[in-house]
C-alpha cells in the first residue's frame, strides 16, 4: 500500500493510475491526514490468471471447511476477529 500527498498525486496521475491499475492500493493525503483511498477494481482482478487461481482454492477451502472448524464455517467464524 503506497501514501502520496495530494500534491504528488496531482503531479503524477498518470503513474500513480499506473501503481493501481497493477493492483496496488494507494492511499492519498493531504496535510497528513488520508482523504481517500484509490484501490483497484475487483472485475479486473478477476481477470488476472494468478488471482483468479488463488481466489478459487480460497473459496474451495471455505466450501468444504477448513480443518481447525471441523467443517463448513459459519457466518459467525468467517467474520470474527
Amino acid at each position: 500500500m503506497g501514501v502520496i500527498s495530494i500534491r504528488e498525486f496531482n503531479s503524477n496521475l498518470s503513474k500513480t493510475l499506473t501503481r493501481v491499475e497493477a493492483g496496488e492500493t494507494i492511499r492519498v493525503t493531504r496535510n497528513g491526514k488520508v482523504i481517500a483511498n484509490i484501490v483497484p477494481d475487483r472485475k479486473n482482478l478477476m481477470d488476472d490468471p494468478e488471482y483468479r487461481a488463488a481466489h478459487e482454492e480460497m473459496m474451495m477451502l471455505f466450501r468444504g471447511g477448513l480443518p481447525y472448524l471441523g467443517g463448513g464455517a459459519s457466518y459467525e467464524e468467517r467474520t470474527e476477529r
